[in-house]
């Protein structure tokens, strides 16, 4: 399902002294099935804009269509919206309250008025979707799950709505490595099963850069840079004069540039591709092969 917004504008504090613009005529489209990440220093309106697109804020002006529908409109059903657009809000886990994982996990199903039966098909699709076992983890209490499991569980509550577009808000924070990469792996394999839009923000530049098929950059309330990975991530310079970091790989050819060592031109074009660890490792080595610091066949150093 597709996102568009229009001249979107929110303001906080309106007509008070420290009245701020959150969101600054900002107009977006997210496509049908797209992955777009959304990236931003604090304070840049990634918060204002997603609590928008399930009406949690309201707009000051501007519109925004959940495929055909405006929800800014008057008389819009709210629950019809909440069905259609899931948010997983940061520390999801915070949120767990009720007796059982299954339980937890049907309190949205519940919401919609569905049958007994299909809320225990939902709970338990949604369960196995995100990674966990009905027979094992249904029963339980949320609060005895490790972190990561917790995070699941919260997920599950939100996928088992079956929501067309999904909003994921920080969803590694707080993980340790482990949890982070399994977490991530749950989201791509809940897109490929659900094929929803999906939607995520975060302050991790390598899972924006690996995964989403589009970069959304806020500044100061505004859409700053919206692009492919690779066309967000060549504006370094302009990325890190609002605050933000590139991804690892990129960080390093923008140390080696400002050291003087511009790997674009000692391999004859651009390197606004590399955007992983090997992607970069390949173009330093072709840089060094061509310099003759190690032979093509052994990578082995001749000087």
């Amino acid at each position: 399902m597709r996102v568009k917004i229009e001249n979107l504008t929110h303001i906080y504090n309106q007509g008070q002294a420290n009245e701020t613009a959150a969101l600054d005529d900002v107009t977006l489209t997210i496509e049908d099935g797209e992955f777009a990440g959304l990236i931003g220093h604090t304070g840049s309106g990634k918060s204002t804009l997603v609590q928008h697109l399930n009406a949690l804020l309201k707009p000051h002006s501007g519109k925004i269509f959940i495929g055909d529908t405006d929800i800014t409109e008057k008389g819009v059903s709210l629950m019809d919206i909440r069905k259609k657009v899931g948010l997983v809000f940061q520390y999801p886990e915070h949120q767990l309250f009720e007796a059982t994982v299954e339980e937890d996990v049907a309190f949205g199903p519940k919401n919609l008025g569905l049958s007994e039966e299909e809320i225990a098909q939902r709970v338990d699709e949604a369960l196995r979707l995100v990674g966990l076992d009905p027979e094992v983890h249904g029963k339980r209490s949320p609060f005895e799950l490790s972190g990561g499991q917790k995070r699941r569980a919260a997920v599950a509550g939100v996928i088992a709505m079956k929501p067309e577009i999904l909003i994921l808000d920080e969803p590694t924070a707080g993980l340790d490595p482990g949890a982070h990469q399994e977490i991530l792996e749950m989201i791509q394999h809940i897109r490929k099963e659900q094929k929803c839009t999906t939607l995520l923000v975060s302050h991790n530049m390598d899972d924006i850069a690996r995964l989403c098929d589009r970069v959304i950059v806020m500044n100061k309330g505004k859409v700053a840079l919206n692009g492919t990975p690779a066309e967000v991530f060549s504006q370094d310079d302009f990325l890190k004069s609002i605050g933000l970091g590139l991804p690892a790989a990129k960080e390093l050819l923008y140390i080696m540039k400002n050291k003087g060592i511009d790997v674009a031109s000692r391999v004859g074009g651009a390197v606004a591709d590399v955007l992983t660890d090997q992607q970069a490792a390949d173009v330093i080595f072709e840089m060094l092969q061509k310099s003759g610091k190690i032979s093509a066949g052994t990578g082995m150093e001749e000087k």
